[in-house]
């Protein structure tokens, strides 16, 4: 029997979800920015994250990202902002040696997944990681190579002082690289996220609205624009893609 692409079965699911009424559900849908909370203080939820970073369209999406951050550096000091259980801090470590890589976060049950991960892959001494708040990088003036974040965005209560902080701690030449879901889908993007959020994440998730939660709570491209040109960053551009969008650039050197 042939087996079915992941763009076919994605099709498919939309599909299914459109015939049972999902064209209402997307008439429905919440247009403006709506604030989340990870619930990360919940070993539950933490862990429950920690699983679906490993599933395969994660490690799909993380690949872009490693692409995109690899394009503006490849050795130096590096920070993973909102690193997680560290998956993409490792992805880094393998595809750039030179580079010296330390993930912060606010979660210390998200740090301890990621020292294990850390552990396993025998990577130890070459990442390392930090609890801490992206609004108060924990790196003095100009010691950064490269700032990257992942699904951090939307989360930040105040992200024009984290952009502040990113331009703070980056060196003159340094890049930057945010990377998140855009809150302005369309409709079969939006209708799979519901159906991930109410039929495929495990239970912890559908208590606090993962995934879907976070698609609320994230920005147009023009938003993501709009806080940078009141930011302190130089050389930023906004890209995009069907359901994400990037904030990058190289500071003025």
């Amino acid at each position: 029997m042939r087996r079915r692409s992941g763009l076919a079965i994605v099709a498919g699911v939309t599909a299914a979800v459109v015939a049972g009424g999902g064209g209402r559900l997307y008439t429905r849908r919440t247009r403006e920015r709506v604030a989340s909370h990870e619930g990360l203080d919940d070993p539950e939820v933490a862990r429950a994250f920690g699983r679906i970073a490993e599933m395969p369209q994660m490690r799909l999406l993380r690949r872009l990202v490693v692409r995109g951050a690899i394009r503006l550096a490849t050795q130096g000091d590096a920070v993973d902002l909102g690193c997680g259980g560290g998956q993409l801090v490792l992805s880094l470590a393998t595809v750039a040696p030179e580079m010296r890589i330390t993930g912060v976060d606010l979660a210390a049950e998200m740090l301890t997944q990621a020292e294990e991960h850390a552990r396993r892959a025998g990577a130890g001494d070459r990442v390392s990681f930090r609890l801490g708040d992206a609004q108060h990088i924990p790196f003095g003036d100009a010691s950064l190579d490269l700032v990257v974040s992942s699904l951090s965005l939307h989360h930040w209560s105040e992200p024009g002082a984290v952009l502040d902080e990113i331009c703070r701690v980056l060196r003159p030449g340094g890049s930057f690289l945010i990377w998140d879901l855009r809150r302005d889908l369309a409709a079969p993007f939006w209708l799979l996220l519901w159906f991930v959020t109410h039929v495929v994440v495990p239970k912890a998730l559908r208590r606090v609205n993962e995934p879907m939660g976070s698609r609320d709570a994230a920005y147009t491209p023009r938003e993501v624009a709009r806080l940078a040109e009141r930011s302190r960053l130089s050389g930023w551009r906004v890209t995009q893609g069907p359901l994400w969008l990037t904030l990058e650039g190289t500071l003025s050197a």
